[in-house]
């Protein structure tokens, strides 16, 4: 850990992309940055420059990591990529916008709706999945020896889920947490004996994003 008491997490969602362009549902598709949104992620890395970052992590797809690369290399560092926070696999609704989204799957929504936590989506996994596969990637952090923040670049889903986690909140509230693209949220976790817990600190930051870029 940074030190005996804290340790803070930037849990960071990726620049734009095309499909988030189009409002088309992005999964694990591979889908690469815009010209913006590589502008988003150079913000996003000028706003961290003073930050006394120890670890940076993202998701291995590629949006994610390239948004990583240019907050890590402010610092010197290397981008560890973990397959465990790629985002929500969505199977078939993946590139689908949101009017084909509910003309073509409203089975599935009424479904959802009553158990979002379990209910997955044709070909695609449950929430409680990426839940059990992202959440030990941050949990883990706290066991280490760290000398500072770390960044975590991901997905908006994925994110949601991990700030639900870490809150002890159900899934179903991931609709509730707004994290818009190049956003930034903190989490700390406070080491107080049995009274540790992980504490959100900021929810979904754009300043450092001018007019254009949002």
């Amino acid at each position: 850990m940074a030190d005996s008491q804290h340790l803070t997490v930037y849990l960071i969602r990726h620049g734009e992309t095309e499909w988030n362009q189009a409002g088309r549902c992005q999964g694990v598709a591979d889908i690469p940055l815009t010209e913006k949104g590589y502008r988003q992620a150079h913000a996003l890395a000028h706003t961290l420059a003073d930050k006394p970052l120890s670890l940076v992590l993202a998701s291995s797809l590629q949006r994610s990591k390239d948004t990583a690369a240019l907050i890590a290399a402010r610092h010197g560092l290397s981008v560890v990529l973990k397959d465990e926070l790629q985002e929500w696999n969505q199977g078939e609704l993946e590139g689908l916008t949101g009017a084909e989204l509910l003309g073509q799957h409203q089975a599935y929504f009424a479904r959802w709706r009553r158990d979002p936590a379990n209910t997955a989506p044709p070909g695609g996994e449950t929430l409680q999945a990426l839940q059990h596969r992202a959440w030990p990637v941050v949990d883990s952090l706290k066991d280490r020896s760290l000398t500072g923040p770390v960044a975590i670049v991901s997905h908006s889903m994925t994110l949601s889920t991990l700030l639900c986690t870490a809150l002890g909140l159900d899934l179903a509230y991931v609709h509730r947490l707004k994290l818009d693209i190049a956003s930034r949220s903190t989490l700390a976790f406070n080491s107080l004996g049995i009274f540790s817990s992980w504490v959100l600190t900021s929810l979904n930051d754009r300043h450092h994003l001018t007019k254009d870029l949002r």
